[in-house]
């Protein structure tokens, strides 16, 4: 046994050693988070924290050119500057601090175009981080205005509205998305994009992770590949796209904004689409903001295992489609905001089958086409025995639809449509049939159409189980809808429709719902 002060005394040294490692680790762990710090408050320019609340704001390049009168008029992508602006007519601040405005098209026309050169227009968009609390104030001083409307409407949030100093002030209390609309018009509508905090976002590049930081920048075509992470920091606006390819495991995250006004229109010809991924497994897309693209938005096609979380699309050109699935398998989309010039959301079949997709708790303007589609294309692959099954949308928002149907079923080709459910939809503002929507003013529109141009097959397949519950038109338009299939054979059955309300009127027969049906074509459609 050795003697107890030798024993005591290593006892001792051991102790000391320790407590002193625990202090180095103390420190070197205090000093890499003060670094992670410093590069988060660097690139957000502003990290505010105030009585239990905290506010995250984020420059805009200062490349960004200021939008003047000139750029505000509406008119064709070639006719006047189509490049994304800084905002100078709407002023946002956030707890008292300036919120930095982007100016970005849109399209308020609701025709088609054959040159696919429509006149866009503009409005305003801004984003933030926030924790607790936010208190927000609108400024428009060169527009006079009686109402504002702040949707969705469902949150009842009540503005303070001062029309002398042509201000709206309100309180958020959790992130969101959130539109401010003056005058009942579309017009220089505000979206604002309130994102909780990332206290998780990269500061710099990694074997792994390509981080684009704060600033403009010019990348035409970003590529993935498995297990690689692009992280868009808040302030970045990156002109170009970003695609995969028989890749697993990526991901598109961040705060900052995808942009592609610099592309020429996809006038028939080349589409750049911002986010395209194809033959994929295990994709995630996360809270980023996409503006002008030339074509579709996000697109999937023959992949497996998405999420895509929380981002927010505008579109203002032809073709301008939302989020685009084709041929998918598992796909699980939410808390996204899509103001699009074509189809917000679409389940189509270019090569197999598509199932499990689910859209819920979205956001919806759809400015052209339909807000919820499946179809036309369900055969375009001309596989044998393709279906479209398993598809769920639940929790939709339609701020405004101004063309055609709102819910739409079409299978213009030979597969079988089936296990299809639309619920908890609210329509704030229906306009179906604008301008050359009157072909299909529908609110519900499940179809097999006889002719279509976008048909691939000869034969024609069904539709056989379609769930639409909870359905609530707020404003607008009472619009007709319509069920019909194509023949004896190629039936649209087992459609079940309740809870339906139409401006404060609770529909309980097709007659009064302005059901246009085929007898011929339709059985077991239930009415409750």
């Amino acid at each position: 046994m050795p003697p107890m002060g030798l024993h005591m005394g290593s006892r001792k040294k051991t102790v000391m050693i320790i407590e002193w490692f625990a202090i180095l680790t103390l420190i070197i762990t205090a000093v890499a988070a003060g670094i992670h710090l410093k590069g988060r408050t660097e690139e957000a320019g502003s990290m505010i924290s105030y009585e239990g609340s905290r506010l995250v704001l984020y420059e805009g390049p200062e490349s960004l050119k200021d939008a003047t009168a000139e750029d505000l008029v509406s008119a064709g992508e070639k006719e006047r500057n189509f490049a994304l602006l800084h905002c100078t007519d709407t002023k946002v601040k956030v707890d008292g601090y300036d919120c930095y405005v982007y100016d970005t098209n849109v399209n308020h026309s609701r025709a088609w175009y054959p040159n696919y050169m429509p006149p866009q227009s503009r409005t305003p968009v801004t984003y933030f981080d926030f924790e607790g609390t936010a208190k927000i104030e609108v400024s428009v001083p060169d527009r006079a205005f009686n109402s504002v409307k702040i949707s969705p409407v469902s949150y009842g949030i009540k503005p303070e509205v001062d029309k002398a100093a042509k201000t709206v002030t309100f309180t958020i209390t959790r992130p969101d998305n959130y539109t401010l609309t003056f005058n009942d018009s579309p017009e220089r509508a505000l979206h604002i994009f309130a994102n909780a905090i990332d206290s998780e976002a990269p500061v710099k590049s990694s074997d792994t992770i390509k981080y684009i930081g704060p600033g403009e920048w010019n990348i035409e075509n970003i590529v993935l590949e498995d297990n690689q992470t692009l992280y868009l920091a808040g302030g970045a606006v990156v002109h170009g796209i970003v695609n995969a390819s028989f890749a697993k495991n990526i991901k598109v995250e961040g705060r900052g904004i995808l942009d592609g006004s610099g592309f020429e229109g996809w006038m028939g010809k080349t589409a750049y689409i911002p986010l395209k991924f194809d033959n994929c497994d295990g994709v995630t897309l996360k809270d980023i903001i996409v503006l002008n693209p030339n074509a579709w938005v996000c697109s999937a096609k023959s992949s497996a295992n998405g999420v895509i979380d929380g981002i927010r699309i505008i579109s203002s050109r032809p073709n301008g489609d939302g989020i685009t699935l084709q041929s998918c398998t598992n796909y699980k989309v939410s808390n996204c905001f899509v103001r699009s010039w074509d189809d917000s959301l679409v389940v189509k079949n270019y090569e197999g089958s598509s199932s499990g997709i689910s859209f819920q708790n979205m956001q919806l303007w759809t400015d052209f086409a339909q807000s919820m589609e499946i179809g036309y294309e369900t055969n375009k692959g001309q596989q044998a025995g393709v279906s479209v099954s398993g598809i769920s949308f639940k929790d939709i928002t339609v701020l405004n639809n101004f063309h055609k149907p709102v819910i739409s079923v079409h299978n213009a080709d030979d597969a079988v449509i089936k296990d299809v459910a639309f619920q908890n939809i609210t329509v704030e503002n229906a306009q179906m049939g604008s301008g050359d929507g009157e072909e299909m003013p529908y609110l519900i529109d499940l179809n097999i159409p006889k002719t279509s141009n976008w048909t691939s097959t000869k034969e024609r397949g069904q539709i056989d189980g379609v769930t639409i519950e909870n359905v609530k038109v707020l404003s607008g338009k009472f619009s007709p809808s319509r069920i019909q299939g194509f023949d004896g054979t190629h039936k649209i059955k087992y459609i079940t429709i309740s809870n339906l309300e139409i401006l404060g009127e609770k529909i309980t027969s097709l007659d009064q719902g302005k059901f246009e049906t085929d007898p011929d074509t339709t059985e077991n459609i239930t009415m409750k």
